[in-house]
């Protein structure tokens, strides 16, 4: 993963993913909220370095 347009569909997916588990049932699995959430703050840095290096 490399592309600013890849990285911005992860994290596209990433914020769905949390939104669908969060709106879907009424038992959250806290271990899968912080395992997407991890993932997500992963791919925001990452497209914060890409972002950096274009500026």
């Amino acid at each position: 993963m490399g592309k600013v347009e890849d990285v911005e569909d992860k994290i596209t997916a990433l914020k769905k993913q949390l939104d669908e588990l969060l709106h879907k049932n009424d038992f959250i699995s806290t271990t899968k909220v912080i395992k997407i959430s991890e993932e997500l703050d992963e791919v925001l840095s990452l497209y914060h370095k890409i972002k950096n290096k274009i500026n």
